[in-house]
């Protein structure tokens, strides 16, 4: 079955919602319509995830609650008015979704756990839902982006995909005796990183087939992110 793609989108928002153009995202989605999409962001002073229905009849927001809800997570359903949110997305796509929900993840839980959401959210990518995981750069010195070709991010994305080759390759007993279950234990408390894990749980655990970037504008602000497609 066909899946549609998760993006990783590291950027200033505020600079993003002013810029009425495809931006770096524009061989990937732009010109394409959507019938339903998925924002993923971090939120200040949640203690848990929360769920925004923004568009529509919000039936992929009680799906989402039943999946997260099986994970053991509780999030509850806000129905918010968001004019804020429309403006972005008329920045990213050119044709606004029917059905437009937002996962808000706290920071402080443990990596496991920001792949358990990931890994049980990918459902939805076979049910037509465009996943766009959203990094608000805008408290970075100069309200740029995450440069995806720094050398610490690659490591971990490639850490990760190791990890994820042996786990399948061991026994779930030897796996869980190994010393990578210490790790995950540590909460993440950079919303970056938090918003990557969940990105790379939903792309199958793999790493990433594209990646894209540009100037906003004219002070050199940039969008940048990762793509996996299949």
């Amino acid at each position: 079955m066909n899946k549609l793609p998760v993006l990783f989108v590291s950027c200033n928002v505020e600079t993003l919602r002013a810029h009425q153009e495809g931006s770096g995202l524009a061989r990937i989605i732009w010109g394409k319509h959507y019938d339903s999409v998925l924002l993923i962001s971090s939120g200040e002073g949640i203690r848990e995830p929360e769920i925004l229905r923004l568009a529509g009849r919000g039936t992929d927001a009680l799906l989402m609650q039943t999946l997260l809800q099986e994970q053991g997570f509780a999030p509850g359903i806000f129905s918010p008015f968001s004019r804020e949110r429309r403006q972005l997305l008329r920045a990213l796509l050119s044709d606004a979704p029917g059905e437009l929900t937002e996962l808000r993840l706290n920071t402080g839980m443990a990596e496991s756990d920001y792949r358990r959401i990931g890994q049980s959210l990918e459902t939805l990518r076979e049910q037509s839902v465009l996943v766009i995981c959203l990094d608000d750069t805008a408290d970075l010195a100069g309200g740029g982006s995450i440069s995806l070709h720094d050398r610490q991010l690659r490591e971990l994305l490639h850490g990760w995909a190791e990890d994820q080759q042996w786990s399948s390759a061991m026994s779930g007993a030897e796996f869980r005796a190994g010393t990578r279950t210490k790790t995950d234990s540590r909460p993440l408390e950079d919303p970056t990183v938090c918003i990557l894990t969940t990105a790379f749980s939903l792309g199958g655990s793999q790493i990433p087939q594209r990646m894209f970037g540009s100037y906003l504008n004219d002070a050199k602000q940039t969008l940048s992110g990762y793509g996996w497609m299949h």
